[in-house]
């Protein structure tokens, strides 16, 4: 007997009530609610089921599936084949990147729970085709969660991603519960306040004045407004005028008013220091605080200023606690924090007086020793002095020049709008050198194209209507700084654009031209590119760097007239070839790395890999004379350079990768903290990246190809996958002995 068909919603596929953009999603909903239909009626027949999904669904969908064709409807009891021409059709085209953009755009909103911003990167994330969903999500969360304490507990402790959410789920409840405590807490003490007032009044004043007594308004403690909040208190992460403590408003503030004069006073100290660092750091946590990179503003302290301190690796010996001292001039060690280096250093003799602030007695110095001191940015040699135990520091001090060669103070000077910058190594810079992008004088590159490759014009890729505006503004700056033009007449090979948003700007896009078409009919010039042991040959005995950045190097370069053709793109407002060397041609980075090296031809004590010119010298005064010739040849070929990425007159520079200081090379620190912070591998292709990041940073590890030949085996054809206590202390070995050995000496 045939069993009746319950009443079912046909699926709207056009509607006014309908968003295009949520099709696929409410398809596939759709499909499951027919699926749970087909069991509960017991209708397993493939033929019957097809004839009802064609049925139930509804015109619209039926008119789709008429358009088909006979392959994409398949035969009468072919339900999968129409299920899944259907799906195909419904689904949108999925551009993987923009949805990789989208996830790592997202962030915790202050109202929203743990769990609920979870369930939102897991949905953002299924269309992402990540490797290990699990490992993106925990990451995403530990970088953008609202909850400071939640990311300081993630940085201090290994844990999974369901972990992570329990100890979120933790701390959001005990907040929770606490708040409420306090709450009750601040009515009752209102109350008893409000009690106490009014006997006040009656017992000397005895009024006779009574009228209506109104309810009083609960006032939060932080903002003094009305309490309990809609939302999130506005004071939540805002900074006190007169106290400069976060989380509370100045209407609220309970400081004494004497604290807060001290305060107004040392403000008004502040304004007649040349450098403009607004945040103020101490590192007053526990010992077990991660904490230890901040950024410090010069001011005059007292007994009750808390000083800015930090933990540095001294020799990869011991971490010792140092406060920053951007007065002083030499680094400090007290008697009790140097015996956890003995008796790996030994002290010199030394013969300098050192006096304390406001005092003309010296400090009984024991002696002296230069040694590597790491903090988690920066690796650099310092020298320090060691002082008996007589309590008139406070602790050991670290100086002004050391702090900020570590990255761990940033000093900002005042803006000069004379014409030339001078930096401290006493040099010019002409203005000139950071105005726009230059353009290489008596230069054209030439393209060389082999015309027997059939030209071929690519398909336009539709753009999203989003980013329309913001490409034509790219377009019109680029058209400005003479980088592109408008294309006229016959145009054989032209190529599609891909637009990408850039993540620290997100109101600008990068263009990409993608040339991989054109790439067939360009042919290579073989240049040579300096490798690292050709720069550690250069740079043996250098003590001062400067390193200067070309202002987007390749659009330096003119294409001369016959090769621009080949640079042909379309956009939604027409098409556009470039007039200077573009990004993507197979041959641009040895054509460019060549010409800035013809360019730089016959000057002493500079090196450049593309873009990056290293300036270099045994000592001060011929490094300046170096990079003065640098400045004076860049300037004569109308070369422009990024103010924001050179970097003068420094005793340890970042390059091609590596760290390059009087003392040596070493890896850089971000690098040696990747690989300090990798997880153990769960297959062999997770192992094969793992040896290539250790790879990198080879000439660092003795005996490499010892320590990690465990792990090399398990990268070979035919070998079982295990990872057991055997490759697990290869991996600790190796990740030991980096951290050991870091500095080589330029030989």
């Amino acid at each position: 007997m045939a069993k009746a068909i319950p009443d079912f919603e046909p699926f709207i596929v056009y509607g006014n009530d309908t968003s295009s953009s949520s099709i696929a999603t409410r398809w596939k909903k759709w499909l499951q609610r027919f699926n749970n239909l087909m069991v509960a009626m017991d209708i397993s027949a493939k033929k019957r089921k097809r004839a009802l999904l064609i049925h139930l669904a509804g015109s619209q969908v039926y008119d789709i599936f008429d358009t088909f064709t006979a392959e994409q409807k398949g035969s009468e009891d072919d339900f999968d084949t129409a299920v899944k021409s259907l799906t195909t059709y419904f689904e949108p085209k999925k551009n993987t990147e923009y949805e990789i953009y989208k996830f790592r755009q997202a962030s915790q909103r202050h109202d929203e729970k743990l769990d609920s911003y979870h369930t939102r990167l897991r949905h953002l994330a299924s269309t992402c085709e990540f490797a290990d969903m699990d490992r993106e999500i925990k990451t995403q969360i530990v970088q953008t969660c609202t909850s400071q304490q939640l990311r300081r507990k993630a940085l201090r402790t290994e844990m999974t991603l369901q972990q992570l959410l329990d100890q979120g789920r933790a701390y959001e409840l005990s907040h929770q519960q606490a708040q409420e405590m306090e709450n009750n807490n601040t009515e009752s003490v209102n109350q008893m306040k409000t009690a106490a007032t009014r006997n006040y009044f009656s017992k000397n004043f005895n009024s006779q004045r009574q009228g209506p007594r109104q309810e009083s308004t609960k006032l939060c403690y932080f903002c003094s407004k009305p309490y309990p909040h809609p939302g999130v208190c506005p004071a939540k992460g805002k900074t006190c005028r007169l106290c400069v403590k976060l989380n509370h408003f100045a209407v609220a503030c309970r400081s004494s008013p004497q604290k807060q004069q001290h305060r107004h006073h040392e403000s008004d100290k502040r304004q007649t220091v040349k450098y403009v660092n607004e945040e103020i750091a101490s590192d007053n946590t526990s010992e077990h605080s991660e904490s230890d990179e901040y950024t410090f503003m010069v001011q005059d302290t007292d007994e009750n200023t808390k000083h800015p301190m930090v933990n540095l690796r001294i020799q990869n010996l011991a971490k010792v606690k140092f406060i920053i001292d951007t007065g002083a001039t030499v680094n400090l060690l007290e008697e009790k924090d140097f015996e956890a280096l003995k008796p790996e250093i030994t002290l010199q003799h030394s013969s300098i007086n050192i006096y304390p602030y406001k005092s003309d007695k010296p400090l009984r110095v024991l002696g002296k020793f230069t040694a590597t001191v790491e903090s988690r940015k920066r690796i650099d040699a310092a020298e320090f002095f060691v002082v008996s135990n007589n309590g008139r520091l406070g602790g050991s001090l670290l100086s002004y020049n050391t702090a900020k060669h570590l990255g761990l103070i940033a000093i900002t000077n005042a803006v000069d709008t004379a014409k030339n910058t001078t930096v401290s190594c006493n040099v010019a810079i002409p203005e000139e050198l950071f105005n726009g992008v230059g353009k290489l004088k008596d230069h054209k590159v030439k393209l060389h194209i082999d015309e027997s490759i059939p030209p071929v014009a690519q398909t336009h890729r539709r753009i999203p209507f989003h980013l329309r505006k913001q490409v034509e503004k790219k377009l019109e700056e680029m058209e400005k700084d003479d980088i592109i033009e408008k294309t006229e007449g016959p145009t054989p090979w032209v190529s599609p654009i891909v637009v990408v948003p850039k993540p620290k700007s997100p109101n600008d896009v990068r263009i990409c031209v993608d040339m991989r078409a054109v790439n067939k009919a360009i042919q290579r010039e073989r240049h040579i590119t300096p490798t690292i042991d050709d720069v550690i040959a250069d740079l043996n005995d250098a003590k001062v760097f400067s390193k200067l950045d070309l202002n987007q190097g390749y659009h330096q370069l003119e294409l001369s007239e016959e090769s621009r053709y080949i640079t042909t793109f379309s956009t939604h407002v027409g098409l556009r070839r470039y007039k200077r060397l573009n990004f993507g041609v197979t041959s641009a980075a040895e054509i460019f790395q060549n010409t800035i090296r013809e360019t730089l031809e016959g000057l002493n004590g500079c090196i450049n890999i593309s873009d990056d010119i290293l300036v270099y010298g045994s000592n001060q005064k011929e490094h300046d004379n170096n990079l003065k010739s640098v400045l004076e040849r860049l300037q004569s070929r109308n070369l422009t350079l990024n103010k924001l990425k050179c970097e003068f007159n420094k005793t340890s520079v970042e390059y091609f990768g590596y760290v390059f200081s009087s003392q040596g090379i070493s890896p850089d620190p971000r690098k040696v903290e990747a690989i300090r912070n990798s997880q153990p591998p769960s297959n062999p292709h997770e192992v094969r990246s793992f040896l290539g990041m250790v790879n990198f940073c080879a000439r660092f590890i003795p005996n490499l190809a010892t320590l990690a030949k465990p792990l090399r085996d398990l990268t070979k054809q035919h070998v079982k996958w295990k990872w057991t206590s055997t490759e697990q202390h290869a991996m600790d070995s190796i990740k030991s002995v980096l951290t050991s050995e870091t500095t080589n000496g330029l030989l």
